[in-house]
């Protein structure tokens, strides 16, 4: 099953007031990370793509999702901190719902703590290597190989005298 970062905002909606301390957080677990196919290929190339990440508040599921890109080799960052896809409704402390602007900065919250950075690595460097393996060598045209040369004649065996033939069948 294939989920993309948008599509979390379809999910239902779970309110959730962000505890200061992220060991209060619903365990976050990495679903997937996509690596875009339109990006360009080869060891050097910069990618980008997107990562969900899922987990479970009481009864409700709730996800986070935000596109990436590759700054460079191995350094990735947000595509778009403004964008945090997520069926979170964040609240402040008198539980209304935060303003776009604080809800932002929360859902980056939440981006920032999780391991998503190491991910990506082990993610690239496994298209990478596939990439990078050498490409299989071009088929040959087949010839048929050269006769092999005539054994030498061993001790004990049989050797036909010089000038002598078969019998005919004509004589038999």
């Amino acid at each position: 099953m294939s989920i993309t970062a948008w599509q979390l905002c379809s999910w239902p909606t779970c309110p959730w007031k962000i505890p200061d301390d992220c060991a209060q957080w619903p365990a976050f677990v990495h679903v997937q990370s996509s690596v875009n196919p339109h990006a360009p290929a080869g060891r050097e190339a910069l990618r980008h793509g997107d990562t969900v990440w899922v987990g479970q508040m009481g009864g409700t599921i709730v996800g986070v999702g935000w596109e990436w890109i590759e700054l460079r080799r191995g350094v990735f960052m947000l595509k778009d901190p403004n964008y945090v896809a997520t069926n979170l409704q964040f609240l402040d402390h008198a539980l209304a719902p935060l303003n776009d602007l604080d809800a932002i900065v929360s859902a980056n919250r939440v981006a920032h703590a999780l391991p998503w950075q190491a991910t990506l690595t082990q993610v690239l460097a496994a298209t990478r290597t596939a990439e990078a393996a050498p490409a299989p060598p071009a088929p040959t045209p087949r010839t048929r190989p050269a006769a092999p040369p005539p054994l030498p004649a061993r001790a004990g065996t049989f050797q036909r005298p010089p000038g002598a033939g078969w019998p005919s069948a004509a004589a038999a």
